[in-house]
């Protein structure tokens, strides 16, 4: 039972975590599109990526769950101690009825 938990744990943390690289890829190439000369481009490849800004910034890439609420490294962190925290109370009264049975 404890091995489920940590591997499911690890799978929701791997999930979380290529989630998060996701969103600062997309952050580093929004940075990167600001930051190009247009100048240099002719006027269709501009409006092209002119049209990429607008869409990656109007269609953020996000995780949610069906639209309740995103999911993110905040949300695993609370679901993490509140499983932390009930598998302690859970060991503690187990120990309390094997010494109440015995």
């Amino acid at each position: 039972m404890e091995l489920q938990l940590l591997a499911s744990l690890y799978f929701m943390w791997e999930i979380v975590d290529s989630i998060q690289q996701f969103d600062t890829l997309t952050d580093e190439i929004l940075s990167f599109l600001f930051k190009y000369h247009v100048s240099k481009l002719t006027r269709t490849e501009a409006a092209q990526v002119e049209m990429l800004i607008n869409v990656i910034t109007a269609q953020r890439p996000i995780f949610n769950a069906c639209d309740i609420f995103v999911v993110g490294t905040k949300l695993f962190a609370t679901v993490c101690g509140t499983i932390v925290t009930y598998v302690m109370v859970a060991l503690q009264f187990h120990k309390t009825w094997i010494n109440a049975y015995k």
